[in-house]
């Protein structure tokens, strides 16, 4: 959506976000129109991003169960 905002003008324009990944192009289709296309360039880039946000909660998730495991035995240390 920042893409479409951030053309100016009338004249034909493409942008690229997410290292080129995704496009939206601005075009003149006649004298009084326009035409906005917009679609993925790579799916590579995308599937980088994914992976490394898919660690990133794994990670997290890991690290969270860990600290869990931990409250729990030192819980019932104490309890005993």
């Amino acid at each position: 959506m920042l893409l479409m905002f951030s053309t100016t003008g009338d004249e034909p324009v493409r942008k690229t976000a997410l290292f080129d990944a995704v496009y939206f192009e601005v075009t003149e289709a006649s004298a009084n129109s326009t035409s906005a296309t917009m679609g993925v360039d790579g799916f590579v880039p995308l599937a980088v991003i994914f992976a490394v946000v898919a660690a990133f909660i794994a990670l997290v998730q890991i690290i969270l169960d860990t600290l869990q495991t931990r409250r729990r035995q030192l819980l019932a240390q104490r309890g005993e």
